[in-house]
């Protein structure tokens, strides 16, 4: 897992691109959500993109910010990640007030705008926002110790936990809060600044056991905890399940490429995963796929992917060449002025 060799990480975009595809078939209406297939595999795609997340914040804080917390709060670093973000994320927005109004239902730009807009994973780009100014903190505690860091973020995401359970916090805003995500993103940084530090294969286990003795005793026997009350697929005892395996596949995989057309579709939906993630939203909650969403499984949910990827392929395309074009134009009101 050394930084640097190469500048574009295929096994990365891998990653995000069957996660996103994940996230999509698990938004068709399953009649079984807690069978084995979707606790312990579909459902980790957000846990996963989590850690990826954490990841790649890392590598880009520590390339252009050289691990410098001033630096990681400038306006250099926020500026591209706000636009990243946000401008597709203002066009989806556009989208569904357009539908919206299209089948003359109430309006609430302000909502829409604040709160996530609407459909499946709305949550994503607010929790993404507090990210951004958390996560230089969070980058801070785990180089100087990698222990400590883990141990804070930890610590910090229970106690989260525990004051929603305390304060009996509404789920709707609990969805939105980056809290509860604080140690799946810490795992993931811990990965990108710390590559020489292998964890021995007893701790991995161990880990391991610990969430999956969680999800079996959740969603196996019904058991309740009194916390995680909320979102229990990917509350917190689940980062310790899902980061032993993921620390396993960039072992194996990190410098893997696969070949050919599958090789680049994979890396160009992996490239566009935040994009297609935007347009699963709006396809699901507006249902635009018609009577062909109930259909069985087998028919539906190939259907959903084959609508929404290429959608979000077409969409990742769109806003590169209007920011490039943006970028032309500054620069060419700057060559005037």
């Amino acid at each position: 897992m050394e930084e640097g060799k190469k500048q574009r990480i295929e096994f990365l975009d891998y990653m995000k691109a069957i996660c996103v595809i994940m996230v999509i078939i698990t938004h068709y209406e399953w009649t079984d959500k807690t069978s084995p297939f979707f606790t312990m595999l579909i459902n980790m795609a957000v846990p996963v993109f989590m850690i990826v997340s954490g990841y790649n914040f890392a590598m880009s804080n520590r390339k252009k910010a050289e691990g410098r917390l001033g630096k990681m709060y400038g306006w250099s670093m926020m500026k591209p990640k706000l636009i990243r973000f946000l401008v597709p994320f203002f066009t989806i927005c556009l989208i569904e007030i357009a539908l919206l109004a299209a089948e003359d239902k109430d309006i609430h730009p302000l909502r829409i705008f604040l709160l996530g807009a609407y459909g499946p994973g709305s949550y994503y780009v607010p929790v993404m926002l507090q990210l951004l100014v958390i996560f230089p903190i969070i980058y801070i505690l785990i180089e100087k110790n990698a222990k400590v860091g883990i141990a804070v973020s930890c610590a910090a995401n229970l106690l989260f936990e525990i004051a929603v359970k305390v304060f009996e916090m509404d789920k709707y805003y609990y969805r939105l809060s980056i809290g509860r995500y604080l140690l799946l993103i810490a795992f993931g940084c811990y990965i990108y600044l710390h590559p020489e530090k292998r964890l021995k294969r007893y701790q991995l286990v161990a880990m391991f056991l610990i969430g999956f003795a969680y999800i079996v005793a959740v969603f196996g026997f019904d058991k309740e905890f009194g916390l995680f009350e909320y979102w229990k697929t990917t509350a917190m005892p689940v980062a310790f399940y899902i980061f032993p395996i993921v620390i396993l596949l960039f072992r194996k995989f990190y410098h893997s490429t696969i070949p050919g057309a599958v090789g680049r579709l994979l890396t160009w939906i992996g490239k566009a995963s935040y994009h297609i993630f935007l347009v699963q939203m709006v396809y699901y909650h507006f249902e635009l796929g018609g009577p062909i969403m109930q259909a069985a499984w087998y028919i539906a949910v190939p259907f959903n992917i084959l609508i929404t990827v290429p959608a979000g392929l077409a969409f990742y395309e769109a806003d590169n060449r209007f920011i490039r074009k943006m970028r032309e134009v500054k620069h060419y009101v700057r060559a005037m002025v």
